[in-house]
């Protein structure tokens, strides 16, 4: 996940997020929504219709109208209608971005920098979320557990993230020790997910 400059974003109080995707081999984004249900778990999900299918707009512009025109269809959750009667008041100055194909680009050429193994980690927990957040969805957690797919975001929890979170001026002067994966099957694995998140989302304008 990559904060970038430049539009608009989130709502903190009702935590739900605008994420900024860009698709595999596309150079269009599309809007996704983010939120933090108010079950007891408070779960993190993803903004769905009522199919199962992931939410999702190329028009930023539009969204508030064209989730009020598919309402019939949408699966509301407690916080939308709060968000949504608020939302000429959220902009804000930041995006969340999931630049996949930057991702996938990186690691065909083995480039295991830390923001890219973040970027990765933070898509592999994005489609987490969705796997978790509904029953229906269970089955797809054999792509989450890939033997690979798991090897990378052990490693950057492992070396990178707690290390960084316990004692950040210690983290940047040490020398992490060098990412170690078979390469093709991380890739394999990595194109299983991106399809299948993918094929989850349904664009609408």
């Amino acid at each position: 996940m990559e904060v970038q400059e430049g539009a608009t974003a989130l709502k903190e109080n009702t935590d739900v997020w605008i994420l900024k995707y860009y698709p595999l081999l596309d150079p269009v984004p599309v809007f996704l929504l983010w939120y933090t249900d108010t079950d007891k778990e408070s779960t993190d999900k993803l903004f769905t219709f009522k199919t199962g299918q992931i939410f999702a707009t190329n028009s930023l512009n539009d969204l508030k109208n064209i989730i009020v025109q598919n309402y019939a269809v949408i699966k509301e959750f407690e916080n939308l209608n709060v968000w949504l009667n608020d939302f000429d008041s959220q902009v804000s100055s930041k995006f969340i971005i999931y630049d996949i194909n930057k991702i996938y680009n990186a690691v065909k050429v083995q480039n295991f920098e830390i923001e890219i193994l973040e970027g990765l980690t933070n898509f592999i927990n994005l489609f987490g979320d969705y796997v978790h957040q509904d029953h229906s969805n269970k089955n797809l957690k054999l792509l989450v557990d890939n033997k690979s797919i798991r090897k990378a975001w052990d490693y950057y929890y492992n070396y990178v993230f707690w290390p960084r979170f316990n004692d950040k001026d210690r983290f940047e002067a040490w020398e992490r020790p060098p990412f170690k994966v078979n390469v093709v099957k991380l890739i394999q694995g990595l194109e299983k997910l991106i399809r299948c998140f993918e094929d989850k989302i349904t664009i609408i304008n």
